[in-house]
């Protein structure tokens, strides 16, 4: 009994000095700050020294949260030394191994924004591929990771784009336009007719740039697969497009064709070169592209993704030029204002879809139209129309006209009864890419019955070669 007492009471001891020591230990750590404990590692120091020199010592001994990731001392020879010698690029690195908030490891990837507003790839073990050596060093104001190298900032997609000589980026770089950052322009008035404030002339200008507008590649908080096409491809892309968005003036024609080449060569994900997915969605309009690995003669790793260039490019192009469809019930313009205009909810008996369709009786005027604005690339159209004749027992006639409601380029077609089918009423041949007045065009009698107008929506389907 007396030696079971013994050990008992020595092992007891042994607990209760293990837990002095390890309280001694955690407060140790935890009464320093970020930058104290840094400057306590020796293996630290050059880090430490670059703390200093870019003003980062004053963030690390604040009282707000950081994870800091610490390079040890050789790992700064395999650093260029332009970098290390250049203020700004310096500031731009040592910014790259802080970031906000506590984050320790985990078995999960996770993407977390740095002080110089690029993200890193943070993983049990590792950052951006680098072993973490010491993990986890907690300190009053956050947590310390030693690492075996510096994490080079890498260039986002318009960054590395820029960096570049593709003409895909001489026709991106020429979208850009000075605009208003309203939070910084000082206002001095108001217009008083639109209430619109008034800012005084060079304050809060800001350089934009209408595609980054539309499909943001500059922006850190998504990863995306980019294409940059070799000059020949775009050259030739252009020539294959252009018919379709001819427009009144060649420089016309030309920028807007240059824009439907560019606009689709973004796509979410970050895809693999040999795993690529045999259809590629772009973002803009959900082109299908197919693109072989064969066919990519250069890889760029960035920030948000991955940068392929390729000297060939595969799309559905009845993808790039759809079919519109405008909707009955949408209406811009009428004939006549004082008319009743019926717009209708109806289900499909047969495939219980719901829709809408407007609807016109008994309103005694012949040719009574409806308008719609359409974009209509210049490109000849199989016309059809969805009109379901369910309100009488005989049928009437129905036209499409084209931005003038008396040119009879399409001519009329008897809508049959009770059909929910699409109904061929014949191709019309577009010369000029942009916006266009389609109008539906009532009969030209007054006879009720005979000069309904009801229509679920038209369908312009592109004839492509």
């Amino acid at each position: 009994m007396m030696i079971r007492y013994l050990i008992i009471i020595g092992l007891l001891l042994g607990i209760s000095c293990r837990k002095e020591k390890w309280n001694d230990r955690n407060k140790s750590a935890t009464s320093q700050n970020l930058l104290q404990t840094i400057q306590a590692n020796k293996d630290l120091s050059q880090f430490y020294n670059y703390l200093l020199k870019t003003g980062y010592d004053k963030v690390l001994a604040s009282s707000k949260t950081f994870t800091v990731w610490a390079p040890v001392n050789n790992a700064w020879s395999a650093v260029d030394p332009a970098l290390l010698n250049d203020t700004a690029r310096l500031r731009l690195l040592i910014a790259n191994h802080i970031s906000n908030l506590s984050y320790t490891g985990s078995s999960s990837e996770q993407r977390i924004a740095t002080l110089n507003g690029k993200k890193i790839a943070f993983t049990a073990g590792t950052v951006e591929g680098i072993n973490v050596s010491e993990a986890d060093h907690y300190a009053s104001n956050g947590v310390l990771q030693v690492i075996d190298a510096a994490i080079i900032p890498k260039q986002n997609v318009w960054e590395y784009l820029n960096s570049t000589d593709y003409q895909q980026k001489s026709f991106l770089q020429s979208l850009a336009y000075i605009g208003i950052d309203t939070a910084t322009a000082e206002q001095i008035g108001v217009n008083p007719t639109t209430g619109a404030p008034i800012y005084k002339p060079g304050t809060g200008e800001v350089q934009l740039n209408h595609f980054l507008e539309r499909v943001n590649i500059n922006s850190e908080d998504s990863l995306i697969t980019y294409v940059i096409l070799a000059d020949n491809v775009y050259t030739g892309e252009q020539q294959k497009l252009t018919k379709y968005f001819t427009d009144s003036t060649a420089a016309l024609t030309d920028t807007i064709t240059q824009w439907n080449v560019i606009k689709d060569l973004a796509f979410n994900g970050v895809y693999d070169k040999d795993h690529l997915p045999e259809t590629l969605y772009s973002i803009r309009d959900s082109v299908q592209f197919h693109i072989s690995s064969s066919d990519i003669v250069s890889t760029k790793q960035v920030s948000n993704g991955i940068v392929y260039v390729v000297n060939h490019i595969s799309y559905a192009l009845s993808t790039k030029i759809k079919p519109v469809i405008i909707e009955g019930e949408y209406y811009s313009g009428v004939k006549d204002a004082t008319k009743t205009i019926a717009v209708r909810t109806r289900v499909n008996p047969a495939t219980g879809a719901i829709f809408r369709d407007v609807y016109m009786y008994n309103y005694g005027v012949a040719s009574y139209w409806l308008r719609y604005g359409a974009r209509l690339n210049s490109v000849a159209y199989r016309v059809y129309w969805v009109s379901v004749n369910d309100v009488q027992t005989g049928t009437y006639p129905m036209r499409v006209a084209f931005d003038d409601p008396a040119v009879t380029t399409i001519p009329y077609t008897t809508v049959p009864l009770i059909s929910y089918n699409e109904q061929y009423v014949g191709d019309y041949n577009n010369v000029r890419y942009g916006m266009h007045n389609v109008y539906l065009v009532g009969n030209s009698v007054t006879t009720n019955g005979s000069n309904t107008i009801l229509l679920d929506y038209i369908k312009l389907v592109p004839i492509l070669n």
